[in-house]
């Protein structure tokens, strides 16, 4: 589910009266002028404005547009948050289909990550363009259902790329340590094939997991139960060189923590972990700005006696928090949570194909999959890449 929070009656005449504005002047404004203008808009209208002239048509499809637009996009975004991507999981039974379990989705600029336990989905829910990669075989214990897969962007390149682990082999013993590899996808790249990187995982990582992408890295919670001697530390994939290695994970909280009580993500372009204190009652934020060798310092300590987990910073002053089903937001400078701001996704309608009123809510929910959204003009198949909207 894709929910925009902003107005799109206020946004269309906005949009539109911007269109005559530029189409009526009475004297000719540069090409530049015009740019700046059409990278600050929606994408949903930026279709309907190539068509208002030959000059518009080249702004918008010339390649350099796409990554100005991004950029505005994650301003705007950053400055106001109001797109968020929602995921109802549900309790039903369903007969057999395309796939039977679906792990949790990640974002990167504007692309949406949906792994299942078949295959794996990349689509831009702005564009809506939409792309299945294809499958592999190298996969050896398929039992396990989804596997633990990432997004993110190789700036060497510009290119997007997919990372998924896949199980290689088990041993007889009674730790059943296994090994695993990693495969990668580049999306609209040449071979359209997943390739196998150069070495293996130095440690097995949990199963259904969304790498963060942070810094031009993905990173994953290793799986300590198949560690003798298990290290405090997430396991680093590099999308520029493709190799492996290891961020320390607050290694020197005390008393100690487990890696199931840390939350990681991404926040305002650094990598962030936060966890709920019982000795204190209180959330820590951490943030590092150093991926390889961090320092973690305590950015927010959040005055609430549940734990709660960063969702998105809204400007200095606010962040937003959610707590199982329920979003709020939190005054950074009161120390209070905002009254009237709390949101409980239970309460969601949804609007289902070829519907035009809000139906009913979700019934049998488990959990909601909920994560800060950017739009953007960003392609995921060739025919996007050729800025046909």
């Amino acid at each position: 589910m894709y929910l925009k929070v902003n107005k799109r009656k206020d946004n269309l005449k906005i949009c539109e009266s911007t269109a005559k504005m530029l189409q009526h002047q009475p004297f000719e404004i540069p090409d530049e002028v015009v740019r700046e203008i059409l990278i600050w808009l929606p994408v949903e209208f930026l279709a309907r404005f190539k068509s208002v002239s030959k000059a518009w048509l080249a702004i918008i499809s010339d390649p350099s547009f796409v990554p100005a637009h991004l950029q505005c996009s994650k301003k705007k975004e950053k400055q106001n948050p109001s797109s968020f991507l929602i995921t109802p999981h549900i309790l039903l039974h369903f007969p057999a289909g395309e796939f039977g379990a679906v792990a949790p989705m990640a974002h990167c600029d504007g692309l949406l990550l949906l792994p299942t336990d078949t295959k794996v989905y990349v689509f831009n829910p702005a564009t809506k363009d939409a792309i299945a990669l294809p499958q592999s075989q190298r996969n050896m214990m398929r039992h396990y259902g989804c596997l633990s897969v990432g997004l993110g962007l190789d700036t060497s390149t510009g290119k997007y790329k997919v990372a998924r682990t896949f199980h290689r082999s088990c041993d007889d013993g009674p730790m059943e340590i296994f090994t695993m590899g990693m495969e990668v996808f580049t999306i609209n790249g040449e071979n359209g094939s997943w390739r196998e990187t150069s070495v293996d995982l130095p440690y097995p990582i949990l199963g259904s997991q969304a790498g963060i992408y942070c810094k031009g890295c993905l990173f994953f919670f290793i799986d300590k139960n198949n560690q003798q001697i298990p290290p405090q530390r997430l396991l680093r994939f590099s999308l520029l060189d493709e190799t492996f290695g290891v961020t320390p994970l607050l290694t020197n909280l005390y008393p100690s923590v487990d890696d199931e009580d840390i939350f990681v993500n991404e926040l305002d372009g650094e990598l962030c972990a936060s966890l709920f204190s019982k000795v204190l009652q209180r959330v820590l934020i951490f943030t590092t700005s150093h991926v390889v060798d961090p320092r973690w310092d305590i950015r927010y300590i959040i005055n609430v006696d549940v734990e709660c987990d960063p969702m998105a910073s809204l400007g200095s002053s606010r962040i937003l928090l959610r707590h199982g089903c329920r979003v709020f937001r939190y005054n950074l400078k009161t120390g209070r949570l905002e009254e009237g701001e709390i949101f409980d996704m239970r309460d969601i309608r949804y609007l289902g194909p070829g519907e035009d009123a809000l139906g009913h809510a979700w019934e049998n929910l488990s959990w909601f999959d909920l994560i800060s959204y950017t739009e953007s003009l960003v392609p995921v198949t060739l025919k996007a890449s050729s800025w046909a909207l």
